[in-house]
């Protein structure tokens, strides 16, 4: 995809996004019947999906927070999806309530719902979500939103969380990166998520491999990635303790479950830009 040729996607309703799984998982709401039956059939292979998706919301967060206690009041939080209890902004604002978040999303339901709830909260002045596609940084960077409430003189916090996996090796994804990582500023931070099989139990991989197949039939089909094709998004950037890990143990808060199946099905690391 080039920098000038992402167009806005209607609403398919005839087949799952990635946007409304996410959703699905985290809150237990369908958007559309689709997503609904689609839904059980995910459970029905792998019935982890629901902690994956918790686990990378409980990631986002802290990593939110820690960017946030080191002094970053800018969060662009890329791919955020449908909103849902523990926002980006509202998390930032717990702390640190002038903190101005961009979203950005190409599901049009995500975009649509993220506005309104926003408007909601009477949080547009300060935030704001955009309809664009990760695999065109230029469009998001130059968009009037983004130049609004982020600048660019003054440290950024970047979320990418699962979102790399809908992005196949053919759009480039290393090259995207480096671009978003060269218009960061110096101080920045970024936090970005993977889903990954290879280090799971053979049973949940042979699930993994199970679900990817049947993310062919969405609007999003998943490219499963290795623990170091993971580590080469960082590249340019210092990895923060304790580094890359499992996304339940970037940090936890609470005791990390181990024999929990699902935990070693993400990767996770944050990382800085010197």
């Amino acid at each position: 995809m080039s920098e000038n040729d992402f167009q806005s996607r209607d609403i398919d309703v005839s087949r799952p996004s990635a946007a409304r799984m996410y959703h699905y998982y985290l809150s237990g709401e369908a958007v559309f019947d689709v997503d609904k039956v689609f839904g059980e059939k995910i459970f029905q292979i792998f019935p982890y999906a629901d902690v994956w998706a918790h686990h990378n919301r409980g990631f986002l967060q802290r990593a939110t927070n820690f960017m946030v206690a080191r002094g970053i009041r800018q969060f662009l939080d890329i791919g955020s999806g449908l909103p849902t209890v523990g926002n980006t902004h509202e998390v930032a604002r717990q702390s640190a309530p002038d903190t101005r978040v961009v979203y950005v999303d190409n599901d049009f339901e995500a975009v649509t719902r993220a506005h309104e709830l926003l408007a909601q909260q009477d949080a547009l002045d300060t935030t704001a979500i955009i309809e664009a596609d990760l695999r065109c940084p230029d469009l998001i960077l130059g968009d009037a939103d983004t130049r609004r409430l982020l600048d660019f003189d003054q440290p950024i916090g970047l979320l990418i969380i699962s979102v790399w996996p809908f992005v196949p090796d053919s759009d480039h994804p290393y090259e995207l990166m480096a671009q978003l990582r060269d218009r960061l500023p110096a101080g920045s931070y970024v936090a970005m998520s993977h889903a990954s099989l290879w280090e799971a139990s053979p049973e949940v991989k042979e699930r993994i491999l199970a679900l990817t197949e049947l993310y062919k039939q969405t609007s999003d089909p998943v490219v499963n990635r290795t623990r170091d094709e993971f580590a080469a998004f960082f590249d340019g950037f210092e990895l923060v303790e304790p580094g890359l890990v499992h996304a339940p143990e970037w940090r936890p808060i609470e005791s990390v479950d181990s024999q929990d199946p699902a935990r070693p099905c993400n990767f996770a690391a944050v990382g800085y830009k010197p």
